[in-house]
């Protein structure tokens, strides 16, 4: 199966823009370049949008065969400290180079953080794999991860395709009950998925943050993340928002907007830090009232 006919919304795109007769070269600026605000003083955001305490190292995991499996970005272990898991599924074609700088920047908090080198993550499957790797290493004496990790304290994130995989892999898998949050960037509208790759936020149960971004009009408008907020249950904890000016691959690099909403969430559902609960909580959640979001929905938090 070729990769255009795999992915198949990168012909939607390019059929709208030759249509409209727009050139390429402009388009592709509107879709990846980002105009990056200020971050007010003193912010939650500003705070968690700056380098953790803790020292970071990375493994790199290899199959049997030598390629590349996972890499594993991890606070450096002191005593004995457990940490919480972050599952991150990669956009289309991508792998972890493409979001170092930020899965580095995840760890330095207190995370250990594992990506697949998967450039198709939409199903999921990759993403709940590397927990059961990790989780699997924490029982092993031989490990350098034995008895470092939280297994019950577990969160996924991902970008564009990987937004769709995140969500499968709390809803389609068996091991996605242990999954406590999920988080999606630049969540794909349906018509852009493949069958395999198709999510349905009504079956999310647990804490779920959607992050967008106001250039990233055609794959993940804000009128998608609505209506992935307007079809989570009742009952679920939401947060969605998006940032000014963000393009549709603004989270690749250090994370750019959102980094630090991205770290504090994971902060506050994952290690229950009160300090970044307060970007998310009651009326007076800072990011309800950021001038560098808007379109914010906040739901049963």
């Amino acid at each position: 199966m070729s990769f255009l006919k795999k992915r198949k919304w990168i012909l939607w795109v390019l059929a709208l823009f030759f249509i409209l007769a727009v050139p390429l070269t402009i388009f592709m600026q509107m879709m990846t370049h980002s105009n990056v605000p200020e971050l007010a003083v003193r912010s939650i955001e500003q705070r968690f949008a700056q380098r953790g305490s803790n020292e970071v190292n990375i493994q790199e995991v290899k199959g049997m065969g030598g390629e590349a499996v996972y890499r594993i970005y991890y606070p450096a272990f002191q005593g004995n400290e457990a940490y919480p898991i972050i599952s991150w599924g990669n956009g289309t074609g991508a792998t972890p180079n493409n979001y170092d700088e930020l899965l580095t920047h995840l760890a330095s908090w207190g995370f250990i953080v594992i990506d697949s080198y998967s450039k198709t993550t939409g199903t999921g499957k990759e993403i709940v794999a590397a927990i059961d790797y990790l989780r699997n290493e924490n029982q092993l004496a031989s490990s350098l991860f034995y008895q470092k990790i939280k297994t019950d304290h577990v969160g996924v994130a991902g970008h564009s395709q990987g937004s769709t995989g995140v969500i499968n892999a709390h809803t389609n898998y068996p091991n996605g009950a242990l999954i406590k949050t999920v988080v999606s960037i630049a969540l794909p509208d349906l018509k852009y998925c493949d069958p395999e790759d198709k999510y349905d936020t009504a079956q999310i149960s647990v804490p779920f943050l959607i992050m967008g971004g106001t250039r990233d009009f055609l794959i993940s408008p804000r009128s998608t993340n609505q209506l992935a907020v307007q079809h989570t249950k009742a009952n679920t904890p939401v947060m969605m928002g998006m940032a000014k000016g963000a393009a549709h691959t603004a989270i690749e690099g250090n994370g750019s907007y959102h980094r630090g909403y991205l770290t504090a969430w994971m902060r506050y559902w994952l290690l229950d830090d009160q300090q970044a609960m307060k970007a998310f909580r009651g009326n007076s959640a800072e990011m309800m009232h950021n001038p560098n979001w808007v379109g914010v929905i906040q739901a049963a938090l």
